[in-house]
C-alpha cells in the first residue's frame, strides 16, 4: 500500500468515529431546563402571614368603630328613655296636683290648701296665702264640695327641666244653691320644673283656648 493510500484510509477512520461521536451526543437525553428564579423556601404559613395580619388591622378597625358606633347610639337611646321618663313624670306630679286643687270640703279647708300649696314653688303658696281667708269663707258660705277627675294631659318641654302640663280634667260639685252634683269640664295648665330631685309646680290656671298644647299623654 502507497503513502497516499494509508492517509486516505486513516482519514475515512477518523470521520467514521467523528460521526458515531456524534450520533451518540444526539441521542442522549436532553438536559432539563432549570428556571433561573430561586426556589422559595418559605413554608404557606409565613407567605399567608402579611395578608392575615393585614385582616386582622382591618377586623380591629371595624370592631373600634361599631364599638363607637354603639355606644353613641347607646348613649341616645339613654338620653331618649330619661327625656321621656321627665315627661312621664311632670305629667304625674299635674295630674296629681289637679286632683288635690280640685277637691275638697267645705267642712275640712285645711286639707284642701295643704293640698295646694303641698310641691309647689314659694310664689305659687305665696297666691294661695293671699287668698285664704277669702276663698275659705266663700267656700264656708257655700258649702261647696267638689270632686276632681283627671281624663288626660298633654306635656310640653319647655327646657331648663320645665314641662307646660295642660290637663284635661272634670270637677263634680255641689252647694248649698245646687244640692243634686253636677260634672263641669275643666282645661287647667301647669308649669311643672324639676329642682334636682325634687318636681314643683310653679303655676296653674284656666289654659287660654288658643294656645298651642304639646303632645297628648
Amino acid at each position: 500500500m502507497s503513502e497516499t493510500e494509508t492517509v486516505e484510509t486513516t482519514t475515512e477512520t477518523t470521520e467514521q468515529q467523528a460521526e458515531t461521536v456524534v450520533l451518540a451526543k444526539s441521542e442522549e437525553t436532553p438536559a432539563p431546563i432549570v428556571d433561573s428564579k430561586p426556589v422559595s423556601t418559605k413554608s404557606f404559613g409565613e407567605r399567608a402571614y402579611p395578608f392575615l395580619a393585614a385582616a386582622t388591622v382591618l377586623f380591629a378597625v371595624a370592631a373600634v368603630v361599631l364599638g363607637v358606633l354603639w355606644h353613641g347610639s347607646a348613649r341616645d337611646y339613654d338620653a331618649l328613655k330619661s327625656s321621656q321618663a321627665d315627661r312621664d313624670r311632670a305629667a304625674q306630679v299635674a295630674k296629681d296636683y289637679t286632683l288635690r286643687s280640685l277637691t275638697y270640703d267645705y267642712r275640712n279647708l285645711p286639707a284642701f290648701f295643704d293640698g295646694v300649696q303641698r310641691g309647689t314653688s314659694d310664689a305659687l303658696k305665696d297666691r294661695y296665702t293671699q287668698v285664704h281667708d277669702t276663698l275659705a269663707k266663700i267656700m264656708t258660705d257655700a258649702q261647696v264640695v267638689a270632686t276632681g277627675d283627671v281624663v288626660g294631659t298633654s306635656v310640653e318641654a319647655k327646657g331648663n327641666d320645665q314641662y307646660t302640663v295642660t290637663v284635661y280634667a272634670t270637677q263634680k260639685t255641689q252647694n248649698v244653691q245646687q244640692q243634686d252634683p253636677a260634672t263641669v269640664p275643666n282645661l287647667l295648665v301647669l308649669t311643672v320644673a324639676k329642682n334636682g330631685g325634687e318636681w314643683l309646680v310653679t303655676d296653674y290656671g284656666p289654659k287660654d283656648i288658643g294656645a298651642k298644647s304639646g303632645a297628648a299623654k
